[in-house]
């Protein structure tokens, strides 16, 4: 009798690959391999496993970015300075390492600016340097002026700085933007090419690009979702002093009517009063006025007060401190003095923002 062999076959099948984790995926160019695995019986027998081949691809590149102002205010400036600075941070969000080619331009005139102004002039000689690490601008050192080789997860500080035209006046805005563009790696110390999104089907042993990022400031023209770039915008608001000075004159007497309704004829006595108004946001330092005594009148000597009360653009005369009439302005308590080409200076006052200051001095027709 011949017996009977019953074979049972009771698969399993196992997949086996390998996988990288990182905050932000798996690093651009990994190769992920994997393969099947079945096993089986014979009889209650295990039989050896039966491997299939096994199948490749690699991580493509996601690129993503993002650009930030730091801060969160305008950067105040004056009319005239130079190499006035905003920060910005550009982050790397990419599943691999990145170059960023840096732009830094004005907005556009009558835009919005970043903390709800209107930009109404332009920063000359726009410059962006990437800092070297300490957050501080030394110009010494911070000459890069692209992003190199920066790591996925990573950020870096960029500087924009721009000088600001000697004619604006208090109140003025200007709105400047920083772009950075995805760009590949070219190596240490060199920027490479702007990165470019893979067109068509996925290339499995390629590494192909897909761009993942959001649109920027919306000053910054062009700068749409998912074009390899990312834009954000700060603004410089000017606060400086704003003067206007207005100068009024009094005859004090003459030799015929003396205090009492004097008239302008030769011996009257002349005061001129002299007010410096700051209507502007910031103190106005080191004052120099001067003032030419008219022609066919005398300086007269000890004649000269400051710090003077009165109503709006008025002296009250009499008031004030004294000065002398030395040039060098020894002793004197606003430094207010007679100068040998014959004019009334005054030196080295400061005006307070909202303030006024008021001076006078007197002359005799000739």
């Amino acid at each position: 009798m011949r017996q009977s062999i019953c074979k049972s076959l009771a698969p399993i099948l196992l997949l086996v690959g390998v996988q990288q984790a990182q905050a932000l995926g798996t690093v651009q160019g990994t190769n992920v391999a994997n393969t099947a695995t079945v096993s089986y019986e014979v009889g209650g027998v295990d039989q050896p496993d039966i491997t299939s081949n096994t199948t490749n691809f690699v991580v493509d590149r996601r690129i993503n970015l993002a650009v930030a102002e730091v801060g969160g205010t305008a950067t105040e400036v004056i009319p005239g300075s130079v190499d006035r600075i905003t920060t910005f941070t550009v982050f790397n969000s990419t599943n691999g390492t990145q170059d960023f080619r840096l732009s830094a331009t004005n907005d556009a005139a009558g835009a919005g600016t970043a903390f709800g102004d209107t930009d109404n002039f332009d920063g000359a000689n726009v410059r962006v340097f990437v800092d070297n690490g300490n957050g501080i601008y030394e110009p010494a050192i911070d000459t890069a002026t692209f992003i190199d080789e920066l790591g996925p997860d990573q950020s870096r500080t960029v500087f924009v700085l721009l000088d600001i035209p000697v004619g604006q006046v208090n109140g003025d805005t200007a709105g400047v933007t920083l772009r950075a563009y995805a760009a590949n790696s070219g190596g240490a110390g060199a920027l490479g090419a702007d990165a470019t999104q893979t067109a068509g089907a996925d290339t499995a042993l390629v590494v192909d690009t897909v761009f993942g990022d959001t649109a920027g400031a919306p000053n910054t023209t062009g700068d749409l979702a998912r074009d390899g770039s990312h834009s954000d915008d700060d603004e410089y608001d000017v606060v400086t002093a704003a003067l206007t000075v207005i100068k009024s004159q009094t005859v004090i007497s003459d030799p015929f009517n003396g205090a009492v309704n004097p008239k302008a004829i030769p011996g009257a006595v002349i005061e001129y009063c002299v007010d410096i108004n700051n209507t502007g946001a910031t103190q106005a330092d080191a004052i120099v006025m001067t003032d030419a005594i008219p022609a066919n009148t005398t300086y007269q000597a000890g004649s000269i007060r400051v710090a003077v009360t009165g109503v709006g653009t008025a002296c009250t005369s009499g008031t004030g401190t004294a000065e002398d009439d030395d040039a060098a302005g020894v002793g004197d308590a606003g430094d207010f003095n007679v100068t040998t080409a014959g004019g009334v200076t005054v030196r080295g006052g400061n005006v307070a923002a909202g303030a006024r200051y008021k001076a006078l001095f007197r002359v005799t027709v000739n």
